[in-house]
């Protein structure tokens, strides 16, 4: 019988982190650990890891001079990903804004005028293409609060958090637009892909089997008496982790 051989690869443990803080929104944590491993959980092609960084930066008007060649495809929706972009962009700039207010009386009043400026520009671009006039005004509303946060659908709202977010909405737009290399299916190359909440389930299954270990042993290494008294229902359940 030939021996397993199991090959660990540390790309891949860094993938099940990030899926792992990808799937419970702890987008600063999972983007620090993208930019310092250089490692992202995902196979996509050249332009759509352009386009995600482009994204992940906020760099929004190099996003949409970047896809503007596709707007010519009767079939790639411009105007969907226009108004997630430019919806993306202006929920920043109202941020950037009530942080100019706060400190106007500092010295901001000249980068409270830029925004204020700006925040026009892009209300403007929204409303044409917007999918219906109440969203739109309920974004306007949102120029009357003090702060983002106080509206109860941004009260943990980040600009880490709403870029991964962006990126995860447009990318369906794209994704066939934007294709990597065709390249015929080998069983034997690995993904690049961490998925169904991967770290989780081989942490259940060596809990699992720390477990069964535990069990066998005491019933290999116990007295007779000790043996005949163990069964799976009686044995006692490992169930740490970490210890």
């Amino acid at each position: 019988m030939p021996a397993a051989h199991l090959t660990l690869r540390e790309e891949d443990v860094v993938r099940l982190t990030l899926e792992f803080l990808q799937n419970r929104s702890l987008h600063i944590s999972q983007l620090s650990v993208e930019r310092e491993t250089g490692v992202i959980n995902g196979e996509y092609s050249d332009d759509v890891v352009f386009l995600r960084q482009l994204v992940l930066d906020g760099q929004w008007d190099d996003v949409l001079e970047f896809i503007q060649p596709l707007e010519a495809l009767p079939s790639f929706d411009m105007r969907r990903f226009k108004y997630a972009v430019l919806r993306h962009k202006y929920v920043e700039l109202l941020c950037i804004k009530n942080e100019a207010g706060l400190h106007g009386a500092m010295g901001a009043a000249c980068g409270m005028d830029s925004a204020v400026d700006e925040v026009v520009k892009v209300m403007k671009e929204l409303e044409k293409y917007a999918p219906s006039k109440e969203e739109y005004s309920q974004l306007c509303l949102l120029l009357t609060l003090p702060r983002l946060t106080d509206h109860l659908a941004y009260r943990d709202w980040n600009p880490s958090n709403a870029r991964v977010q962006c990126f995860q909405e447009v990318f369906p737009l794209v994704e066939k637009f934007l294709p990597g290399e065709k390249k015929p299916p080998d069983v034997n190359s690995p993904s690049k892909c961490a998925r169904h909440d991967r770290l989780v389930q081989l942490l259940i299954k060596g809990v699992l089997y720390e477990s069964c270990v535990a069990y066998c042993q005491g019933k290999a290494t116990g007295s007779p008496e000790e043996r005949s008294q163990v069964s799976p229902k009686s044995y006692p359940t490992i169930a740490l982790i970490l210890y």
